[in-house]
């Protein structure tokens, strides 16, 4: 009882100092921090029976190729990464903060985007409702394209509305630098920029707001921003969106409709939580609902700033048969609070506030309790690519390599799921040539290959398997061997696995 007790007093102070318009902004950085901090030990523990995504371990070799471009994204994400990474080691636990303070400044942004429309009881409210939405913890732990839109494109949405009501040029530089950094980091941010544009165009200032040099200014800095990466894509005849264009076709206008009934219902599904939570707790009607998803008064921009970059994608998805993923709306949630809450016909009672505040605690505390659980599944149940054992299959390769060389391993081939994660571990912090694509890899040319030599690997049991060793074939390894690899976590084993690993010597 006492515990419960203290539990419950905790929250009260916590949401009355949110609520306070004096201490709204202190609390909310301890908020943030505190849920960052959270979420980073759930992730340290839950992951800690895997090795790294190799989506995040792709990076990490970008990194170590440092361009103005890759061959899937733009290049921001690698420069953060060689930023993060000359201060902190190479480290599982080292690129989860990363993820973790990602989400903690994607917490804090978002609240003060919302205190433009919300405030009180209603602003208080915000971090909560966003703190149950999968976006904003166990699917923003993996750091990535997705994942980083969450601040940016909030500080961008934040930026550009002060720039609309104060026409400083210090907001309307920082909405150019913000919009050109999440431009920087995935092109889907080009939605971003069109809410943006329609936001300024319907705002209730925008004369003002035009004949001032803020707009001028915000867009002067935007494209000096990414005109390198144009150039780039232009000198290299536009690798990213040659990858889009051929993972994403549809191959038929039925299946562009299966793949919009996906990404509406998985969108609606990822913020289902939040609309659970208002739906209980705060009982709006019907016509409250409405009035929040489409207002009519000053709340349109935030409507604006919502629905654009949801909706309009359907319009080239269905022009050009393009496959949509509900996953790329992660950042496209960070006003949903504002549309369900934000109408004047809601009603947000401290009791309310109390009750939905506390769920969304709860439901934190509880996942990092049940951390140890998921780490022991995760150990007996496997997880998808290899992700288990790429440190493992790392180590065994530098092995082979030392045998027969004296030389740095530069370069790991092979499946690209397998060899990137597998890189991340490796002591010579070596870059991939993942999948024998020169695509995938345009810095393990020939001449790379024989001049630094590589190391293949490959699970005996992967789709990829003869593939692999007709490459290992032709490239004429001078050591192949095979090894069973099991990883051990508190004791206890997962299953063995097979690798082959083929040494491929550098050439004289």
């Amino acid at each position: 009882m006492k515990t419960f007790c203290g539990f419950t007093d905790a929250i009260t102070r916590l949401t009355d100092a949110l609520a306070d318009p004096l201490r709204r902004r202190g609390a909310t950085l301890v908020l943030a921090i505190g849920y960052g901090t959270l979420w980073f030990i759930y992730g340290v523990i839950a992951k800690s029976s895997q090795d790294l995504n190799a989506d995040m371990a792709e990076m990490i070799v970008w990194m170590r190729e440092l361009a103005l471009g890759y061959p899937k994204h733009p290049p921001l994400p690698a420069w953060i990464l060689w930023a993060w990474f000359h201060i902190f080691p190479f480290a599982d636990w080292a690129y989860i903060l990363l993820a973790a303070v990602t989400l903690a400044a994607g917490i804090y942004l978002a609240v003060e985007l919302s205190a433009e429309w919300l405030s009180g009881e209603k602003l208080a409210a915000v971090p909560f409702l966003l703190g149950v939405i999968p976006f904003y913890n166990f699917l923003g732990l993996k750091w990535d394209q997705n994942s980083i839109l969450i601040p940016l494109w909030a500080l961008a949405m934040w930026a550009m509305l002060r720039a609309l009501d104060t026409r400083r040029d210090g907001w309307a530089t920082l909405a150019g630098l913000a919009a050109a950094a999440a431009m920087l980091t995935k092109y889907w941010s080009v939605f971003l920029v069109a809410a943006l544009s329609l936001t300024a165009l319907f705002h209730g200032k925008r004369a003002d707001y035009f004949r001032s040099r803020a707009p001028w200014l915000t867009a002067l800095v935007f494209l000096v921003a990414i005109a390198p990466h144009l150039w780039w894509l232009v000198e290299n005849n536009f690798p990213p969106i040659t990858w889009v264009t051929w993972r994403r076709l549809s191959p038929s206008f039925v299946e562009t409709l299966r793949s919009f009934v996906e990404y509406a219902a998985g969108t609606t599904a990822y913020a289902a939580a939040a609309f659970a939570l208002v739906l209980a707790i705060v009982r709006p009607s019907p016509r409250a609902l409405a009035d929040g998803f489409f207002p009519r008064d000053e709340r349109r921009s935030a409507a604006i700033l919502f629905w654009t970059p949801l909706a309009l994608p359907t319009v080239p998805a269905f022009i050009k048969n393009i496959v949509l993923l509900s996953l790329w709306n992660t950042a496209s949630l960070n006003l949903l609070a504002v549309m369900l809450i934000g109408s004047p016909r809601v009603a947000l009672p401290r009791s309310a506030l109390l009750r939905l505040s506390g769920i969304a605690v709860a439901f934190t505390l509880l996942a990092v309790a049940a951390s140890p659980i998921v780490a022991y599944v995760i150990l007996k149940r496997g997880v998808e690519n290899d992700a288990a054992y790429g440190r493992l299959v790392m180590q065994a390769a530098e092995r082979e390599w030392h045998a027969v060389t004296d030389k740095p391993l530069k370069l790991v081939a092979g499946p690209f799921v397998l060899a990137s994660t597998a890189a991340f571990y490796g002591t010579d912090q070596p870059s991939t040539f993942a999948d024998f694509s020169p695509y995938l890899s345009p810095w393990a040319d020939a001449a790379r290959v024989a001049r630094d030599g590589m190391v293949i690997m490959v699970a005996a049991d992967s789709p990829w398997f003869d593939v692999t060793m007709k490459h290992i074939d032709a490239a004429q390894a001078v050591r192949r061997t095979e090894v069973t690899l099991t990883r051990h976590w508190l004791g206890m084993t997962s299953a063995p696995r097979r690798f082959v690993i083929a040494v491929v010597a550098p050439k004289p």
